[in-house]
């Protein structure tokens, strides 16, 4: 779709919102055809090195207050203590707590946090992480996080295949979220990985997901390096599609310095550690040494065996 298309589908069926100033990463956001009211909510803060999409449940207004609270308690974190994921355990509580509340009101969400060179990606739900890395024709894009779904669990299950997924007819029902029952624990599934030049991040809510094929995502990301104008275009790409849903997208683009690494991921899923365990910036250091030590005792173990 051409920039002057995007004008006029903003005009004629609701607004897109975009994220006010310049810089490294852009935002844009949409109703969408077949919903009154825009549910999604999303938050940026590059200074700090923030990024938030999330995706209200409930219907007009409950949506709107959930996704609310989820950016509001990540916008806290941000000027205080960082720790993204006990903020989304504050929104989960709050949810929970709300006299508003249903078991319907709830949340998805992505956060993106960086520290460093490296990034770290939080999530809850449906709401997606992509990352993209430049290459021959449309570059490489890589899904990070996991549908918290009724579908993606089917998949994993192995009792239908990605094709099928992306047909089934409760492949909107999700698994987790934040609110939405009367669960007071709340599982966040994390991933952390280095910067490498070049690349972008991509959150989005699954009026994207679940309307564009990843070929087409990757195809826009290779043909327009203005953040501003690829995010236009996604959303425009789902509205396209037939805009059956709120569509938020945030594109981030690696650090101009980005210096080189291995690459290598780490993935942790599951309960949350007390968030104010400390981390200590000799980890990196101290894990190879320790494996180097266990692996001469096993070896001096052997040794004494056939020798002893």
């Amino acid at each position: 779709m051409s920039e002057a298309k995007v004008r006029e589908v903003s005009r004629h069926s609701g607004t897109v919102k975009r994220a006010s100033g310049a810089g490294r990463s852009a935002s844009a956001t949409h109703p969408g055809y077949k919903r009154e009211q825009n549910e999604d909510a999303c938050w940026a803060d590059e200074q700090r090195g923030v990024w938030v999409v999330a995706d209200g449940l409930g219907g007009h207004q409950a949506g709107e207050i959930a996704s609310k609270t989820v950016v509001e308690e990540i916008q806290r974190s941000a000027a205080s203590d960082r720790h993204y994921e006990r903020a989304l355990q504050r929104a989960h509580a709050l949810l929970l707590g709300d006299e508003q509340n249903t078991a319907n009101m709830g949340s998805t969400a992505v956060v993106v946090a960086e520290d460093g060179a490296y990034f770290h990606i939080y999530w809850v739900g449906d709401s997606r992480a992509y990352l993209w890395t430049p290459g021959e024709g449309g570059g490489q894009l890589k899904q990070l996080t996991n549908d918290h779904s009724y579908v993606q669990m089917l998949v994993d299950s192995g009792a239908i295949n990605p094709l099928e997924a992306a047909n089934h007819p409760n492949r909107h029902v999700i698994t987790r979220c934040i609110g939405g029952s009367a669960n007071p624990s709340l599982e966040i599934d994390r991933v952390s990985a280095p910067w490498r030049p070049g690349q972008k991040l991509l959150l989005c809510s699954d009026g994207l997901s679940a309307e564009v094929e990843p070929e087409q995502i990757a195809q826009v990301l290779a043909a327009n390096s203005d953040n501003r104008r690829a995010a236009d275009l996604l959303v425009a790409a789902a509205l396209d599609a037939g805009g059956k849903d709120n569509i938020t997208v945030q594109l981030i683009s690696a650090p101009d310095k980005t210096p080189a690494t291995s690459g290598k991921w780490t993935f942790r899923t599951g309960r949350t550690p007390h968030p104010s365990a400390p981390r200590s910036k000799f980890r990196g250091k101290i894990l190879p040494v320790l494996s180097a030590l266990a692996l001469l005792g096993l070896l001096a173990t052997l040794v004494a065996r056939q020798f002893g």
